[in-house]
């Protein structure tokens, strides 16, 4: 909890944040209420570390999350700017709805193999979504993958490092070659090669890694880990699959969408 509740006013309303849920390189995830008693998130940049480059990629997040409403992507509920008391910084923030935990959480307690199978579709439904519009996550792993626990949920989250291409969105920003985009046990081959480019098969990538997980709790580096096989032997096949998502080639990385249902 925090010591003294934030305020954070929008042209709608005052939310009300009580406590930390995260907090990571960019800034802030405080959990609170909206003017209404709903639970909410609030994420904000912090000032300290709001160079140029990561407040454009902020502003390029919430334009995304507002334009694009999906089920299995989060939704950005508001947002606005907070004065911070005693400094004359102004630090951007977006509201979202507060969930209950995210996929590393429902990974830790396991999960039955045909849950994990309807996770993958909603996890592989967000990302579809976010390529449809023109938007390449490059930083996929199960923190950021949110659970709505009352609607058995998942949610896609925090596109802050994200290839926005779009072409409606203004505020492009190119990534250095010696940028780290993506947590390093998700990150594809071409993420840890200085001036690889990162495009749609590194968020491919990530999926495999995360689809053998969801079963196994495994994430599949090296040779010592478990198959969906030896878990699921009605799965069997998602390891051929799996296989397929994480081949270093990237033109044979690619797993069309009608083969996780077997074909």
């Amino acid at each position: 909890m925090l010591k003294k509740p934030i305020h954070f006013d929008t042209t709608f309303g005052t939310y009300t944040a009580t406590d930390i849920l995260g907090e990571g390189g960019a800034g802030i995830v405080y959990g609170g209420n909206d003017p209404d008693d709903g639970d909410i998130a609030i994420k904000i940049l912090a000032s300290d570390r709001a160079s140029g480059d990561k407040r454009k990629r902020f502003k390029n997040e919430i334009s995304f999350l507002f334009r694009v409403k999906h089920k299995n992507i989060v939704n950005v509920l508001d947002h606005g700017v907070y004065k911070k008391e005693g400094s004359g910084s102004l630090q951007p923030f977006y509201v979202l709805p507060r969930y209950s935990s995210s996929l590393r959480d429902l990974i830790g307690n396991g999960i039955n193999p045909e849950t994990a199978f309807e996770y993958f579709i909603q996890l592989l439904d967000g990302v579809e979504a976010a390529h449809l519009n023109g938007v390449v996550h490059r930083d996929l792993k199960p923190e950021n993958i949110l659970y709505d626990k009352k609607n058995n949920n998942l949610a896609v989250a925090d596109f802050g490092v994200a290839d926005f291409t779009d072409e409606l969105l203004l505020t492009l920003v190119e990534t250095k070659a010696n940028q780290r985009l993506a947590n390093f046990q998700y990150a594809a081959p071409e993420q840890r090669m200085k001036g690889g480019v990162v495009g749609v098969p590194a968020d491919i990538y990530a999926l495999g890694l995360m689809l053998n997980e969801l079963f196994t709790g495994s994430v599949p580096h090296g040779t010592e880990f478990r198959r969906v096989e030896s878990i699921a032997p009605e799965y069997s096949y998602l390891d051929q699959i799996i296989d397929a998502m994480l081949r270093q080639n990237q033109s044979e990385r690619g797993c069309p969408r009608f083969c996780v249902n077997g074909g």
